[in-house]
């Protein structure tokens, strides 16, 4: 007994006891998440493009003027000749600097419809804030290359109102009646939906309210202070939401936005100002160049073929080792039984999305943990013909098989760190998916299957070897 590690029990027992916990902690709180393709949802890929305004240089200050026509004057004398001939040229010099500066204002103005990189991760920011005011909690947003951003927002069926609250830019403004800005949404703190009575003994009107920082305090109370009995316009981005009458200065920095009756479409519209104005402005104009319903018909109907799919494979599995392997073979698939509790515990543990990705990653890593087993067994196997006893075996199977074990599961997981790196949300997923997989079918292999044939081992040296799969050592000679 001395040579049994008890230690990979006890990690063996840690381990199992948590992914059980994971699994019955996750399928009854119901927080199984499944992807875009399998539970259906919104799908969106926005291109991100500078804010600017629109007027444009006129193409007549482009294009250089025609000389205008000289009325002919015979009685011209050359010196008179020779100051036209100079102011001609003055002329042509200074036409040309216009030209030179006309062109490096045009490349400035190139340079500067670049999206930056941080530019596009702010924008990323607003829309996760607003995507989570929806009440999606397993939305994703990733950016994909230089300037596109893709939503997949799974569970959700509405995309005409996906796209209207993500991809307004959500810009704030308080103007006088002569159009003038007074203040803007960057002084905004807070910016809640409710209901308020707006006049005595009346019905609870939808409204935003608004909440400034000490900034936008200050301006606010001098922009009611100037414009007593005179009317402020509210714009979100280039619609008036309202244009209430000044009554008098209003110095606690309370604002109102209210939007009518209490209809249906009145309170619809309330909230998803108040959830614009609370995500904050996008730095971006974000133009929507696919959008895609997906059905959930299509992802139960996957899910229940994968689930079929996963038993008759682990069983095929099963299988195969019992008629290669024997007692050995039972083993390994009493391992493949725990690592499959292990692998799922840990990826509800980590809160993992289960999409068609990630389903093919976890196919292929239950081959791999079938690999770690089956390479140790043949090196038992191998050790155990040139005339090693059974523990003696099992020892040298470890020391020279685990090696190779260990070798190529690093070099995956090199290649999943790359693909995690680089890759875009789907490829993550597998990616994660598939790591999960490695570190479960290595914590099977070494702690469980070795703790199991080494118990075996020591209680019963003599082990029969036709049971196990061994080939004696006699019928090599």
């Amino acid at each position: 007994m001395k040579r049994i590690r008890w230690g990979q029990l006890i990690v063996i027992i840690l381990v199992l006891g948590l992914s059980i916990w994971s699994i019955g902690f996750n399928y009854t709180k119901n927080l199984i998440k499944f992807g875009l393709d399998l539970q259906g949802g919104v799908h969106l890929v926005m291109e991100a493009q500078p804010i600017k305004d629109t007027g444009e240089i006129p193409q007549e200050e482009l294009i250089e003027s025609e000389p205008e026509e000289v009325t002919e004057n015979v009685n011209v004398d050359a010196s008179e000749e020779a100051v036209e001939s100079e102011s001609d040229q003055v002329n042509e010099e200074s036409l040309d600097e216009d030209l030179v500066i006309t062109n490096e204002m045009l490349q400035s103005e190139k340079e500067s419809d670049k999206i930056t990189a941080e530019e596009l991760k702010q924008a990323k920011k607003v829309i996760e804030k607003r995507i989570n005011f929806l009440g999606v909690s397993e939305a994703t947003v990733s950016i994909q290359g230089k300037n596109r951003i893709v939503v997949d927002i799974p569970g959700y069926s509405d995309v005409d109102q996906a796209k209207d609250i993500i991809g307004r830019v959500a810009v704030l403004t308080f103007k006088d009646e002569d159009g003038n800005v007074l203040v803007t949404g960057k002084n905004l703190k807070n910016a809640t939906f409710a209901y308020q009575q707006m006049e005595q003994m009346g019905p609870r009107e939808p409204v935003v309210q608004l909440e400034w920082d000490e900034v936008g305090r200050e301006l606010f109370a001098k922009a009611t202070r100037e414009n007593v009995e005179k009317t402020i316009s509210i714009y979100l981005d280039e619609s008036l939401l309202i244009a209430p009458k000044v009554n008098e200065e209003i110095t606690s920095g309370d604002a109102v936005i209210t939007f009518g009756d209490k209809s249906e479409e009145s309170i619809k519209e309330a909230q998803e100002v108040a959830i614009l104005l609370q995500g904050g402005s996008l730095p971006v104009k974000m133009t929507f160049l696919e959008e895609r319903v997906v059905g959930p018909s299509l992802g139960q109907d996957t899910i229940k073929s994968s689930e079929t799919g996963a038993i008759i494979a682990i069983l095929g599995i099963i299988l195969f080792l019992l008629l290669m392997y024997k007692l050995l073979g039972g083993i390994g698939a009493l391992a493949l039984l725990m690592y499959s509790i292990i692998y799922l515990g840990f990826l509800l543990g980590i809160r993992a999305t289960l999409s068609l990705p990630a389903i093919g990653a976890m196919v292929l890593s239950v081959g791999m943990a079938v690999d770690s087993n089956v390479i140790v067994f043949e090196r038992i196997k191998e050790e155990f013909a040139k005339g090693r006893t059974f523990l003696s075996a099992i020892g040298a199977g470890y020391a020279h098989g685990w090696t190779a074990i260990f070798d190529s599961n690093f070099s995956m997981l090199i290649a999943m760190f790359i693909l995690y790196s680089f890759g875009t949300t789907q490829i993550r997923g597998f990616a994660i998916t598939l790591v999960a997989g490695i570190l479960a079918a290595l914590i099977t292999s070494y702690f469980f299957t070795q703790f199991i044939l080494s118990l075996i081992a020591v209680t019963n040296p003599k082990v029969n070897a036709k049971l196990f799969g061994l080939q004696s050592p006699e019928k090599d000679n």
